[in-house]
């Protein structure tokens, strides 16, 4: 616990929360809240999957691009500008379906998306360097506070769309992207120091980083796969598909759990064996997920499955810092969180045509056994490297 106790006993850490919380709380709400909004203003929720997907490929494309400008740039104004920025597209998105304009909205949430896209990274690097000592830690505290987010988006959708209307919640992380400016003042000037190495170009950061990035796509398909497909397969199995939001919530919460864990102590062995470990134990479990046939045992099993997804996560963002300068780490976390998006988009593709012919479990299986074999290949591939290196 002590490295938990030392970063929370830091008035930066807390700065730090609140501008976290701030930024990250948009990225879990948009998605739910973009479906429920076009619904509300054009009786499609069609509209709603276009507009979130909008968002997701804004991230995903102007990430490494959006990373690089934190780690170049001094930090108060950057963060207080792109948190400006997003909060008044995100309130044009409100506009535009209210005045019946889904195409201005699909442009603007790309905007909002890809406009902040950098603050994921740049956050990160600015709670582990505060921590030389302690990245463990200050990584699992980061993944536990976007796990928390991710639980609270949803749930505001869900209490906005309950007692008033879909226009809440973005109205919500909007006013709380809008406190960020003021949080900003709080943080210190840059992320960097005078002299830091910089790796140039984000080809070169992917490869240095390669492994992670492989990992990182696998893993999000595969909790796309587990999203996406559940509540038909539940319905398969003779349960009713809303059981679907009590496993996801308890994968969250396993998901704090397990990153707390990981984050408690260093264990022996690299940060790229224990994400390997990590992330093949989350890929068995989706494979269970697809065999069992029991409602109840596939709900236990997604509720477990998060406290290996999220420790992966963790041990995955320590092998950045540990293959990159820190003059990079910005643009490091920056690309995992792009392919992320990649790979969560493509198997929520994918995932729509096995739904339309009624196999879905038959995807989670495969990939989940495909997972396996990646995850093996990428430690043969990364060993034999670093013996003829």
């Amino acid at each position: 616990m002590t490295g938990y106790r030392e970063l929370l006993a830091r008035p930066l850490t807390w700065w730090w929360l609140v501008a976290t919380v701030a930024t990250r709380l948009a990225v879990c709400t948009v998605p739910l809240a973009a479906v429920f909004l076009a619904a509300e203003h054009t009786g499609s929720y069609a509209w709603g999957a276009v507009i979130a997907g909008a968002y997701a490929a804004g991230e995903a494309v102007a990430a490494p691009r959006m990373g690089a400008r934190f780690q170049r740039r001094p930090l108060r104004p950057e963060l207080s500008r792109v948190a400006v920025a997003e909060a008044v597209a995100l309130l044009g998105l409100v506009v535009s379906l209210r005045l019946g304009l889904p195409v201005a909205a699909v442009v603007l949430a790309a905007v909002g998306g890809g406009v902040a896209a950098g603050t994921f990274g740049g956050l990160r690097t600015l709670l582990v360097r505060s921590a030389p000592d302690g990245r463990g830690s200050a990584l699992a505290l980061d993944v536990i506070v976007n796990q928390a987010c991710q639980v609270a988006g949803p749930a505001l959708v869900g209490v906005a769309v309950a007692v008033w209307s879909a226009d809440a919640a973005l109205l919500v992380v909007a006013a709380a992207l809008l406190v960020t400016p003021v949080v900003a003042g709080r943080l210190p000037g840059s992320l960097g120091a005078e002299g830091d190495a910089v790796v140039r170009g984000s080809a070169r950061v992917v490869r240095a980083i390669w492994p992670a990035v492989v990992v990182v796509t696998v893993v999000l398909a595969l909790q796309a796969a587990v999203e996406v497909t559940l509540p038909s397969l539940l319905e398969h199995r003779g349960a009713p598909a809303a059981w679907a939001g009590a496993a996801l919530s308890a994968l969250a919460v396993s998901s704090i759990a397990g990153s707390f864990l990981y984050g408690l102590r260093r264990r022996p062995g690299n940060a790229l064996r224990h994400t390997l470990v990590l992330a093949s134990l989350f890929a068995l479990v989706v494979v269970a997920v697809g065999v069992v046939r029991s409602p109840v045992a596939t709900v236990v099993l997604v509720g477990c499955a998060g406290c290996f997804q999220a420790a992966a996560s963790t041990a995955r963002s320590l092998t950045v810092t540990e293959a990159l300068p820190a003059g990079s780490w910005s643009v490091g976390f920056s690309v995992l969180y792009s392919f992320a998006a990649v790979g969560f988009t493509a198997a929520s593709v994918v995932s729509a045509v096995f739904l339309a012919a009624g196999d879905a479990a038959v995807f989670s299986t495969a990939l989940g056994v495909g997972a396996c074999a990646v995850f093996a290949l990428v430690g043969a591939v990364e060993r034999g490297t670093r013996g003829t290196s």
